[in-house]
């Protein structure tokens, strides 16, 4: 010890220098009965062996001891945790209080994981707290434009609170086969910043119940630096998906089929339709249903399980009067229902605000589109001419004019399914709980069939 330090005496001193020379402050606790014990240089202190096992000569630290911490905590290496009762209770013993204090706060913190935290849906985002790199875009909207992204290696090992410099022995951290493809929403002008930072309040609210990423797009935060949603990439939409399969050969025996087949097609609506009815139980009106914003995702089975992306034009309903909710915009003329496209009239003075009912319109036409592989509307020469078909609200009698008209014929399945969902006055309109049930007796009825010529 150095010159300046006071001279203690031997039942005074508590501190035994142990991987440090003596002027080190750097010691841990010991009991007076060791502190009798010189402190040894570095070059003269006895080598450990290869068991990593402290030397008889040095003295052991036990649990018993009291818990003054050191200024820089050493780890023993033959002193680990026993991960057996008695092990457990020994540790617990050190200090009755802390030990009642640590199984409160197990006991908190077991309770507060059982319950679902309180979102509502003015509270801010979570932030992404990953970084990524963008590469090429996936597809672009009025408000904003998709990119397919990587996280980086390096962030989700600091995310998980690992080293940066790869071990000597193998572990199972994050390697550069582990990096996850992501779909990052970037705004498209200033503009639309405060429409993406609204939009990921509600992903973030719906997200907050633990059935929602079976509906939707999982959704993993916003950035705020970028104005950006950090989603899941799902490559393949269902718009593409109906299209491709215009091009299957077509014969007498799936001629009045779905172009996609009727057993997948049942599969398409009764999850779109629950995940509609999700939606609305959460008091989401999505606003802006169609192909282009249903994304297939593969299941375990092979089978393609449909997820709702692109609630810049949603919002929720709170009941309350005097709510204040902003007219659709961005949106796509042959998937609104007849009452908003009168409301968008220039004449109209009633706000085009999206409904329950106007969301089941839309989500009508979207399973009409994938029954016959394009818009209901697509005989229309020019887009005045569909606007003026969208209006009328019978695409049925429109799809039927088309090409792919064998697959929408008269009390066959598909019109059992849809006919209730696309009446033109909203009133009469199925309401989601009804055509949930429904469904599931068509869908039923036409299996026990075996799917076969349209139901």
């Amino acid at each position: 010890m150095s010159e300046n330090t006071p001279q203690v005496t031997v039942s005074e001193q508590r501190w035994l220098p142990l991987t440090s020379p003596p002027s080190s402050p750097v010691a841990v606790p010991m009991r007076p009965a060791l502190a009798e014990l010189p402190a040894l240089p570095l070059n003269q202190r006895p080598q450990r062996t290869a068991s990593k096992a402290l030397p008889a000569e040095v003295p052991v630290v036990r649990v018993s001891q009291p818990l003054t911490p050191p200024s820089t905590p050493s780890k023993p290496e033959n002193n680990r945790a026993s991960a057996s009762p008695d092990g457990t209770e020994a540790i617990l013993s050190i200090d009755s209080n802390l030990g009642a204090k640590s199984s409160e706060m197990l006991k908190f913190k077991t309770n507060q994981a059982s319950k679902q935290e309180a979102v509502g849906v003015n509270t801010a985002p979570k932030t992404y707290a990953g970084e990524y790199q963008l590469h090429e875009e996936l597809g672009r909207g009025a408000w904003s434009t998709v990119y397919r992204a990587v996280e980086s290696v390096e962030s989700l090992k600091q995310m998980a609170n690992l080293p940066l410099t790869p071990p000597t022995s193998p572990t199972t951290g994050a390697t550069a086969s582990s990096k996850k493809v992501l779909a990052v929403k970037k705004p498209s002008s200033r503009q639309a910043h405060k429409v993406l930072e609204k939009e990921a309040k509600i992903l973030n609210y719906i997200h907050s119940h633990a059935n929602a990423s079976t509906y939707l797009v999982p959704f993993h935060g916003f950035d705020p630096a970028q104005h950006s949603i950090i989603l899941d990439a799902i490559p393949l939409s269902l718009e593409a998906h109906a299209k491709a399969a215009i091009g299957r050969p077509l014969s007498t025996k799936t001629m009045f089929d779905p172009v996609v087949g009727a057993e997948e097609w049942a599969g398409l609506a009764e999850g779109l339709i629950g995940g509609l009815a999700f939606l609305h139980s959460m008091s989401c009106v999505h606003g802006d249903i169609k192909p282009a914003n249903v994304l297939l995702r593969s299941g375990s089975s092979g089978d393609l399980n449909p997820l709702y992306c692109d609630f810049s034009s949603s919002h929720i309903v709170s009941g309350t009067s005097g709510e204040e909710v902003e007219e659709v915009s961005a949106v796509t003329t042959e998937y609104l229902s007849p009452e908003l496209l009168e409301a968008l009239s220039p004449r109209n003075t009633d706000l085009a605000v999206a409904t329950y009912a106007s969301d089941v319109f839309a989500l009508g036409v979207t399973l009409l589109f994938a029954a016959i592989g394009d818009s209901p509307y697509a005989c229309a020469r020019i887009a005045s001419q569909k606007l003026v078909m969208a209006k009328e609200g019978m695409p049925f009698e429109f799809a039927r004019r088309g090409e792919q008209a064998s697959r929408v014929m008269k009390g066959r399945a598909v019109e059992k399914a849809l006919k209730e969902a696309l009446a033109k006055e909203a009133v009469k309109r199925v309401a989601i709980a009804k055509w949930r049930d429904e469904i599931r007796e068509v869908m039923k009825s036409w299996q026990e069939g075996g799917w076969a010529r349209g139901g």
